[in-house]
């Protein structure tokens, strides 16, 4: 649960008129009086031990109050944080700021715009030049602390990438930290960071890798390896689509989502 879902919560307190506080995301003493006051009056709908649960797992039954009161699935009144209630959490937060609930795009193909001209993987030599050859580098910031994958105990504090895509790269890593939190990062696996550049050809194929141009970017490979398919990779979870989402709205391309392999992957050229 993080400062934007507080928030969300500290908007339909403030509609239920036990809220006169800013919406500041912070669990502060005005906020905690507003969830006793609203767990109080619906006692009768919660939990029979809800009066002896932490402050955090009270203001987590409140928002799933607020979700059930919209009429937005989100399981049982239990106060614990799990992927149903985060995405319910979402849903009620595009209602409060759009006045309706978001379009169910999981149904939907995944995004295919473009906006950065991201070039085609055929066009890769002709556009960023030699893949033998080291690329123009830049190292983003990571707004969450990274490990590598495979050495926990190595934390790079950003991801050298190829100065092309280096903008847009930031963007989405503000926009990914800005909607889960470190702490869902975590949970997420999303810190498991498994490389950018890499002068390589394809796993398993002849052609360069876009890894190569440095425009390309791994994530938590052990838990999403190159063959698995959506019934094993953890990134084909529900819990991931706005991580997706906010990729593709950049026009970077999954090769999970777009071919069921490789989960791990994403980047910046259209296949």
């Amino acid at each position: 649960m993080n400062k934007t879902d507080v928030r969300t919560l500290q908007q339909y307190l403030r509609e239920n008129g036990t809220y006169s506080g800013k919406l500041d995301g912070i669990r502060g003493p005005r906020t905690r009086a507003a969830v006793g006051a609203t767990l109080e009056a619906h006692a009768d709908t919660l939990p029979e031990d809800a009066g002896t649960w932490s402050d955090r797992r009270r203001t987590v039954v409140c928002l799933q109050l607020a979700c059930r009161e919209r009429k937005i699935e989100v399981g049982p009144l239990d106060g614990l944080w799990g992927p149903q209630t985060e995405y319910a959490a979402d849903v009620l937060a595009t209602i409060h700021r759009t006045g309706k609930p978001p379009v169910p795009w999981r149904d939907q193909t995944p995004l295919d715009v473009n906006p950065n001209g991201w070039p085609r993987e055929a066009e890769l030599r002709q556009v960023l030049g030699s893949p033998t050859r080291k690329p123009p580098m830049v190292v983003v910031p990571c707004p969450w602390k990274l490990a590598l994958a495979w050495d926990l105990n190595t934390c790079p504090t950003g991801i050298g990438c190829h100065e092309r895509v280096a903008d847009s790269l930031a963007r989405v890593l503000d926009r990914v930290y800005d909607h889960y939190g470190p702490e869902r990062l975590m949970e997420l696996g999303l810190h498991r960071y498994g490389g950018c550049y890499n002068k390589r050809r394809k796993r398993g194929g002849t052609a360069w890798s876009t890894h190569a141009w440095g425009i390309a970017i791994d994530w938590d490979p052990a838990h999403n390896k190159l063959k698995w398919g959506r019934d094993r990779a953890h990134l084909a979870g529900a819990e991931y689509d706005t991580w997706w989402q906010i990729w593709e709205e950049e026009g970077w391309v999954s090769l999970g989502r777009t071919r069921n392999f490789d989960w791990m992957h994403v980047q910046a050229a259209k296949p």
